[in-house]
């Protein structure tokens, strides 16, 4: 037990570290359109503030349905597409609403045996709102160059897509109820490690 008590903690330290009080992402790649690329796909990755709220909503969605991530794309993306002109109104604390966000999908993710479509719908449609929000905020609208936004578009897109078809699969190939508990104790060090850069950020 008390290896369980601090195991969440203890994977939330390397996420807590990166984390800095400056949410505005200060973009500097040349005219290299893959190494724009590459640094929009880096706000996905690197940033706990995108990142981890990302595996939740494909978690949640992997769990919920075998179809899923299918059925709850088309809402992620159009999510995706409006939350890039939300960026350029919006200020830091956008960055916080996304924990936030992020914080109760993966709680819902780890403690619910059962979810619904609407649900579903909901969290990748939001998750992706506040995803290109949080990773342009601080820029004017299509004020960066165009990989810049395709690498964020992308990544945020895959990593969904990814996490979620993961579960899923593994579900479908190991039909075991404790694959379904496994990802929820996932969602649920994700939670952890949420609340904790929640508690960090506030504290200032």
């Amino acid at each position: 037990m008390t290896i369980k008590r601090w195991a969440a903690p203890c994977l939330a330290v390397p996420f807590l570290l990166e984390t800095t009080s400056a949410w505005a992402h200060a973009f500097k790649s040349g005219s290299d359109f893959y190494e724009q690329f590459q640094e929009g796909g880096g706000v996905i990755l690197a940033y706990p503030a995108t990142l981890l709220p990302l595996l939740a909503a494909g978690l949640l969605v992997g769990l919920w349905d075998k179809d899923g991530m299918a059925r709850s794309f088309p809402f992620f993306a159009v999510g995706i597409l409006l939350g890039i002109p939300l960026a350029s109104v919006v200020g830091p604390s956008v960055a916080l609403v996304c924990v936030v966000l992020g914080m109760i999908v993966a709680t819902l993710a780890a403690v619910l045996n059962k979810h619904v479509a609407i649900e579903s719908f909901a969290v990748a449609f939001a998750t992706g709102v506040l995803t290109t929000a949080v990773a342009l905020e601080g820029h004017g609208l299509f004020e960066l160059p165009f990989f810049i936004h395709a690498g964020i578009v992308v990544l945020a897109i895959v990593v969904f897509v990814a996490c979620a078809n993961l579960v899923r699969l593994t579900m479908n190939r190991f039909e075991n109820p404790i694959i379904a508990i496994g990802f929820r104790v996932a969602a649920s060090w994700i939670a952890a490690a949420l609340l904790m850069m929640l508690a960090f950020e506030l504290r200032g």
